[in-house]
């Protein structure tokens, strides 16, 4: 009052009296804006009281289901873990629906409910999500919850949770594997009847924040669905929202395949010693076997104990044939080299062709050089152990490379297919 005899003692010489009203219809127009919005709650509260059930859906009176629009937004995505066959994502979920009950006239557009206890007062649907085994609401530095209700009735409802979400991995092609993983949710309580979800506008339903990197997985891509579950106690509208991953190969080349590489050839060294010297081929092929066998043990905890054979046991198994190969060479031209050679026929039967002879080739009008004695003949068979150690320097990394020219590129076609 104060302040309008302020304006009028001001204003009253230069203003008529049509503009005098004018300015006085504004400033309680202005006021009567700023007093809405401590009223606000006031207004919601009466809606509520008004024979609200929180109990029953918005749309029970027209007899249709109560249509919830679903929009997710993803903060993080955590690497797959293979072992427990789940995977980790950080997100909001956002659901709007229309409640006519809580439409009002006068006031804010839309109001911020953050008591706990008024938002028990109004009903929400009960969405849960499938697949999950744990999940967890933010609740620093307050609950991460937010429910805005406008004057035409709509209710935005929306939370920030993280979940641990199941994910069934096919492990066959690990690690060229292409995964596709879920999060699925749905009702609880309410039937397909009583609550009807849907997606929101195509292109803002899934949105994923552009900095993200999943380790050890490229993102492919994303899609939406619809499904329905059908129990004893009802159908069940739910939705589905579906991410195509595949594996980076970068981090099992330096953690696996190039020390598995290095290893078997390690155990090639021991065809170029001679084949008494026990000590050192036995050392060398024992270190190596177990080594390897070590490395694959490492391999085999992170991954969960499926019955198919899957690519890095392949690939592990058949560096285990090489170095166990190896020991078992050793074995046999040791044997050969201390075996006495009695009355054997086998000099005269097999002609050792001169790259495993152990001597160059030579001119045979060359006269000047004297004869090689005729291969074989010595009081063991140490010339054909030594001629086996030779064959093995080239059969051993042969048979390797050529496993190696079938191996990549199966694998990784067959991931790019699959993706």
């Amino acid at each position: 009052y104060h302040v309008l005899l302020g304006f009028r003692s001001l204003y009253l010489q230069n203003m008529d009296g049509w503009q005098w009203w004018q300015l006085v219809l504004s400033i309680l127009f202005v006021m009567a804006t700023q007093r809405s919005a401590g009223s606000q709650r006031e207004r919601i509260m009466s809606l509520l009281d008004q024979s609200y059930d929180v109990n029953e859906w918005p749309n029970a009176k027209q007899g249709r289901p109560t249509l919830i629009s679903v929009q997710m937004y993803f903060n993080s995505f955590g690497s797959l873990n293979a072992a427990n066959m789940d995977f980790t994502i950080d997100m909001f979920l956002r659901q709007r629906w229309r409640d006519p009950r809580l439409q009002y006239r006068t006031g804010l557009e839309s109001y911020t409910i953050m008591e706990q206890k008024l938002q028990n007062k109004v009903w929400k649907p009960d969405t849960y999500f499938e697949n999950v085994k744990t999940a967890q609401i933010h609740t620093v530095s307050m609950p991460n919850i937010l429910l805005r209700i406008s004057k035409t009735g709509d209710v935005l409802y929306s939370m920030r949770v993280t979940l641990t979400l199941t994910c069934n991995l096919e492990l066959a092609l690990y690690p060229f594997d292409a995964q596709l993983c879920y999060v699925r949710i749905s009702s609880y309580a309410n039937t397909d009847d009583v609550i009807k979800y849907i997606w929101r506008e195509e292109g803002t339903a899934l949105v994923i924040e552009e900095r993200i990197e999943i380790s050890q997985f490229d993102l492919l891509g994303f899609s939406t669905g619809e499904h329905s579950n059908s129990y004893v106690t009802g159908n069940f509208s739910g939705l589905t929202a579906s991410f195509q991953l595949r594996r980076q190969h970068g981090y099992h080349i330096l953690q696996t395949y190039v020390p598995t590489i290095l290893i078997v050839s390690i155990s090639w060294v021991s065809f170029w010693l001679d084949p008494n010297a026990v000590p050192g081929r036995v050392s060398l092929g024992v270190t190596t076997l177990l080594t390897l066998t070590t490395l694959a043990a490492g391999i085999r905890q992170s991954l969960p104990p499926v019955s198919y054979v899957k690519a890095i046991d392949v690939w592990i198994s058949y560096c285990m044939i090489m170095v166990f190969g190896a020991l078992l060479e050793f074995t046999f031209v040791n044997w050969m080299a201390n075996k006495k050679m009695w009355r054997s026929t086998l000099p005269d039967k097999i002609t050792m062709p001169r790259c495993l002879a152990g001597y160059p080739e030579t001119d045979e009008d060359d006269s000047t050089l004297e004869a090689p004695k005729k291969e074989g003949y010595a009081p063991t068979y140490i010339f054909y152990a030594r001629a086996f150690d030779r064959l093995s320097r080239i059969l051993f990394p042969g048979s390797f490379l050529v496993f190696n020219l079938i191996y990549w590129p199966y694998y990784i076609i067959l991931q790019r297919m699959i993706a």
